[in-house]
């Protein structure tokens, strides 16, 4: 796993630094939240029908390649010496 930051900038303009796989389980989590929030909204389950079963689909896409995030990121080259 790398030690890369992402850098938080709170609403009060303060600067706070949470690392990437924090970030992006977090991102994730607040993802997978608009699910049940969709289906509260609408009172029916997202599988009920073929247009909410397919944005539920890319929702959870969307989730699973957030997650995937961290270990996807490539600084540098064992090459370049960094």
């Amino acid at each position: 796993m790398s030690n890369l930051k992402v850098k938080m900038i709170k609403l009060d303009g303060s600067e706070s630094c949470e690392s990437l796989y924090s970030y992006c389980s977090r991102l994730s989590k607040k993802n997978n939240s608009i699910l049940y929030k969709l289906e509260s909204y609408l009172s029916r389950k997202l599988l009920d029908e073929p247009e909410l079963a397919e944005i539920r689909d890319i929702i959870l896409t969307v989730s699973a390649d957030v997650t995937k995030l961290q270990s996807l990121v490539i600084c540098g080259d064992d090459d370049e010496g960094l």
